[in-house]
C-alpha cells in the first residue's frame, strides 16, 4: 500500500462495518460531497461484506445514513482497477510512466464510458482516490 492513513471518522465507519459483518477492511474513504462511504475489503470478502441480496449494505446504510460502496482489494493493480469499475467491464489497462509518476489509462466499451465517468465525474474520481491510495500511481484516466 502507498501509505494509507485513516482519519478518526474513517476508523469510526470501519468499526460500524465490523459491527454489521466480520470482514477484513483495508481502507475506507468518506466522500461527503457524494454522501457515501467507500470500503475496500480484503480479497475474497466482497460478497460477505455485501451480504445476501445486499442485506449488510442495507443495514449499514440505515446506521450511517449514507450510501455504501464495497470494493474488493487485490494486490495486483490491474485486478484492483477492474474491481473499482465493477459492474463495468474494463477492456484494457495501460500504464504510462511520466516524470511525475505513473498514469493509468483505462479503456471501456464506448457504451459504458458515461457510466465509468459518472455524473460530475463521481465514478472516475472514486477510482482515482482508491487507486492512488493503494498503489504508487499519479492519475487514472478513461481512454476513448
Amino acid at each position: 500500500m502507498a501509505g494509507v492513513k485513516l482519519s478518526q471518522t474513517e476508523m469510526q465507519y470501519i468499526n460500524m462495518l465490523l459491527r454489521v459483518v466480520n470482514v477484513s477492511v483495508k481502507d475506507c474513504i468518506v466522500d461527503e460531497e457524494n454522501n457515501r462511504v467507500i470500503y475496500v475489503v480484503a480479497q475474497g470478502q466482497a460478497g460477505l461484506a455485501i451480504g445476501r441480496r445486499g442485506s449488510n449494505i442495507a443495514r449499514l446504510k440505515e446506521l450511517i445514513a449514507k450510501d455504501v460502496e464495497i470494493v474488493e482489494y487485490s494486490p495486483d493493480m490491474r485486478t484492483f482497477i477492474k474491481n473499482c469499475f465493477l459492474p463495468i467491464v474494463v477492456r484494457e489497462i495501460k500504464f504510462q510512466e511520466r516524470r511525475n509518476g505513473t498514469i493509468v489509462k483505462v479503456k471501456v466499451d464506448s457504451k459504458d464510458t458515461g457510466r465509468a465517468i459518472g455524473r460530475n465525474g463521481k465514478n472516475i474520481n472514486r477510482v482515482k482516490k482508491l487507486v492512488t491510495r493503494q498503489f504508487d500511481v499519479q492519475d487514472v484516466l478513461i481512454e476513448q
